[in-house]
């Protein structure tokens, strides 16, 4: 367990530099437990699911693919922390899972779903459209009307960040 002081404090992402090694010993001691996809009433939602089960985890699942950072069932993953707080060696699973997701991003490989979203919400500064209905929702809710809109301010955010240019390549991918 020595190896376990390597590694990030929980909540936290590893240093700049010790990414890899600190990435390989979690992945190690994460694909061995699964705690967090079996404990009943606090495990990870995506273990819900019917495609798995206490031998055959959500964890299991997405580390132990040929290929974790194109396997996509890393999508699944909603960021709820759940598993970090439940993990018994503190291994924060969702800083190994956000890793793939990341990865996956920067490959070009995202679900279509994710970069649709990503582009709606860079393009809107909303992640789902706003439809009259969900105006005339908030108004029957005595919900304010959303009059501020920083497209532009998320533009350059997105220009800054090279994300434009990331999702720049998935367009020509697309077509």
């Amino acid at each position: 367990m020595a190896a376990l002081n390597e590694k990030a404090e929980p909540g936290e992402a590893p240093e700049k530099g010790n990414e890899p090694k600190t990435l390989k010993i979690a992945t190690e001691i994460c694909f061995k437990c699964g705690v967090c996809c079996v404990i009943k009433d606090h495990s990870c939602h995506a273990q819900y699911g019917t495609y798995f089960n206490p031998k055959h985890t959500f964890v299991y699942d997405c580390l132990g693919s040929g290929d974790p950072a194109g396997n996509p069932n890393i999508w699944l993953c909603v960021s709820c922390h759940k598993c970090e707080e439940i993990c018994p060696y503190e291994v924060s699973p969702i800083h190994i899972i956000e890793s793939l997701k990341a990865q996956s991003f920067e490959e070009g490989r995202a679900h279509p779903m994710i970069v649709g979203e990503i582009k709606q919400i860079v393009s809107t500064g909303y992640a789902f459209p706003l439809t009259r209905a969900s105006l005339r929702q908030r108004e029957k809710l005595g919900l304010k009307a959303i009059t501020q809109r920083s497209e532009e301010e998320l533009r350059q955010i997105s220009v800054k960040t090279d994300l434009a240019v990331k999702l720049q390549r998935y367009e020509v991918t697309e077509t």
